[in-house]
């Protein structure tokens, strides 16, 4: 181990340096215990999953049970993540035609 030297540099400075490395170790610490860096996961309801895609419940259970979109369950409850909500949405590739009628 190699020998530290402290030349012209007074007690007081020193003690204050520890403390703020310290109280900046401690304060980062306890951020990363509230607020840990996980991802949060957004969960809709049935109901306000299928108001979303603007759908009857009916159709989305229908759509859960061929597999358009996924679902969680937990006990009773399904859930839909957002991310699988996204996911099950397709683009329609449309062509420009004359005629027909348009919505």
């Amino acid at each position: 181990m190699e020998n530290i030297q402290i030349n012209n540099f007074k007690i007081a400075d020193l003690e204050q340096a520890i403390k703020n490395v310290l109280h900046e170790t401690v304060v980062n610490a306890v951020k990363e215990q509230i607020s840990p860096n996980k991802k949060i996961i957004s969960l809709f309801s049935r109901e306000e999953t299928a108001k979303t895609l603007c759908i009857s419940l009916p159709t989305l259970n229908e759509w859960t049970k061929t597999g358009i979109i996924r679902a969680l369950r937990i006990g009773n409850r399904v859930l839909y993540r957002l991310e699988d909500i996204n996911e099950a949405l397709t683009e329609v590739k449309t062509t420009l035609k004359r005629g027909g009628q348009s919505c």
